[in-house]
């Protein structure tokens, strides 16, 4: 079953709570380390924190939206974890049974590699992992 790119973020969440910040990391790292090449995944580019796609905040958007993931209010939103609803929930587990075991095991070691640590050690990992990303970073020289 090929996966469209919401499908991704639910499959990301559907062990652990991430924000936003881990959620493009991990999806990133996902990405990379697939050689680069999922078919119709998004787009990665050098930026502030290292490898960004700015459609993953239209997808959470759009996700939270149809009401199969909620945040809880913050002034800043990209420091809270995302959770599936229920909906989300039931939705996530009909795509599971759908996907490769490969991709559900490279997607849960990934999730379970990056929910664990920080802000700086994440971009650390990121920034070691793939160098090239990490080019227009703000925080290049400080997470070295």
């Amino acid at each position: 079953m090929a996966l469209i790119k919401k499908d991704w973020v639910l499959l990301l969440l559907r062990r652990t709570p991430l924000d936003r910040i881990h959620i493009m990391k991990a999806l990133f790292l996902i990405w990379h380390r697939s050689g680069r090449k999922i078919q119709d995944y998004f787009k990665f580019e050098p930026y502030l924190y290292g490898p960004c796609s700015f459609e993953v905040y239209a997808v959470l958007d759009n996700l939270q939206a149809n009401g199969r993931i909620i945040q809880p209010p913050h002034p800043m939103p990209q420091w809270v974890n995302y959770y599936l609803t229920e909906k989300g929930g039931k939705e996530v587990e009909e795509v599971a049974k759908k996907v490769s075991p490969d991709t559900l095991k490279l997607i849960e070691s990934v999730v379970n590699e990056v929910s664990g640590v920080k802000f700086y050690e994440l971009l650390k990992k990121v920034y070691d992992e793939a160098p090239d990303f990490a080019v227009n970073s703000i925080f290049k020289e400080v997470v070295k």
